[in-house]
């Protein structure tokens, strides 16, 4: 008796043991390709070994963390972690994402831009709309037409998945969305406003306008937005311009970049449970047709858009300023440079046409900081070469420019802009210095 409990207990020791060297043997043996990991993944390097790192203990910690993140099966460990927290008690460790109900998914800046948390106050949407109209009244002496494109937000479109807790705290004055929209009015600046127009069609569309697992329209939800936008162009500049006709309807379980993307970055072992989506296959008449020099302005809206191949068929150039930081412009994903480093006026001054396209979930810092940036452009002329100077020290430090960043997100506007009052008031200080 006592020999049949020790051989139980040592062939579970093992067990045991054995399972500890697993993920090492599934690595150094390439066992199992796993999936990567959804959402920003920053990779810890090899760390090498020097007599400083070594007695400092530098290299063990970086060697310690370099193993923790090479280690087998740990990305297929993470996917079971978040599995367990998903399905048992609805909970995802996905900065930012919100799980609805019925596994709706949402982000926390859509929600409380439709709660209305979010609202900048009446005395600075007053201000930016006024400076809106003075954008477009300069742009209109350059011959350069500009509309404002309110694109659709997810929560406010599926506001009834929304969890209830949002709110719990009663009910804040008004939305960014539908304070901008009607100053936009008022001040007769053109604009189209899809947000409204999404929820007027809710429940006529033929196919979805938003995925379930994405933050972004549904393809076809873009399609329909980017046909109106085609007309509002046509209308604007009084041009034929090419057209664009749906050949074909493919209707797919498949969940394509980027209806998924929020499902990607909670990074299941399974995916969530959604519902068919609607491709649409497109071509062109672009025969004696007119194709206008367009910049966008934009946030991540406009990628699914950028990379259908309809800019490239309808408009003579693909330049996106996302953000109004970064330019890209040849059709993939790769920057051609940042705004930051060119002559924002003259650039402008070579588009027809000016695009600014923005989700309700990022109104809070209305433009991008396009605005206030174009008027410093036209009324103080371009940026010192000496307080360029420091911007680009400030870009070339990684740690300063997080830190510029955060000072931007704190005061609600854009990146750009508290850059240049950073580097003009470093230049200020050192005259005052040699003074």
């Amino acid at each position: 008796m006592k020999f049949g409990k020790t051989y139980w207990k040592n062939i579970l020791f093992a067990v045991f043991l054995s399972a500890l060297f697993i993920p090492m043997i599934v690595k150094s043996f390439n066992l199992i390709d796993e999936k990567p990991l959804g959402g920003v993944i920053i990779s810890t390097e090899q760390p090498v070994i020097t007599d400083s790192t070594w007695f400092n203990g530098s290299f063990q910690q970086q060697y310690e963390k370099y193993l923790n993140e090479n280690i087998g099966l740990r990305k297929t460990f993470i996917r079971l972690n978040n599995q367990i927290d998903f399905s048992f008690y609805d909970k995802t460790s996905a900065e930012k994402v919100v799980i609805g109900k019925d596994n709706y998914l949402f982000e926390n800046n859509y929600i409380d831009a439709t709660t209305g948390k979010d609202f900048i106050g009446n005395e600075k949407a007053n201000s930016l709309v006024a400076k809106v109209k003075e954008v477009e009244e300069s742009l209109e002496k350059m011959a350069i037409k500009m509309v404002v494109v309110f694109t659709p937000g997810k929560a406010t479109f599926f506001k009834e998945y929304i969890p209830e807790k949002y709110f719990s705290h009663g009910a804040f004055p008004t939305t960014n969305h539908k304070v901008l929209t009607e100053l936009c009015e008022q001040e007769q600046i053109n604009y189209i406003d899809f947000n409204s127009w999404f929820l007027e069609i809710k429940d006529t569309s033929t196919y979805p306008l938003f995925p379930k697992a994405g933050i972004h329209w549904s393809y076809y939800g873009m399609y329909l937005c980017v046909d109106s936008l085609i007309k509002k162009i046509e209308t604007d500049i009084s041009k034929d311009i090419p057209d664009l006709f749906v050949n074909s309807m493919e209707i797919s379980s498949e969940q394509r970049d980027p209806e998924y993307d929020l499902g990607n970055l909670m990074n299941l072992l399974y995916p969530i449970k959604t519902y068919d989506l609607a491709y649409p296959q497109f071509s062109y008449n672009q025969e004696n047709k007119y194709r206008p020099k367009v910049l966008v302005i934009g946030d991540s809206f406009y990628w699914n858009i950028y990379f259908s191949g309809i800019p490239a068929n309808i408009f003579n150039s693909l330049d996106f300023w996302y953000y109004n930081s970064q330019c890209y412009n040849d059709g993939t994903n790769k920057s051609a440079y940042e705004i930051v480093s060119i002559d924002y006026l003259e650039t402008i001054k070579q588009f027809e046409y000016i695009i600014i396209l923005q989700t309700d979930g990022g109104l809070n810092n209305f433009g991008f900081g396009f605005f206030d940036k174009f008027l410093r452009s036209v009324n103080q002329g371009e940026i010192p070469a000496e307080i360029r100077v420091y911007m680009d020290q400030i870009l070339k430090d990684q740690n300063w420019k997080s830190h510029v960043e955060q000072k931007a997100s704190e005061r609600g506007i854009s990146f750009d802009e508290m850059l240049f009052l950073d580097a003009q008031y470093m230049y200020e200080n050192e005259k005052q210095k040699e003074n």
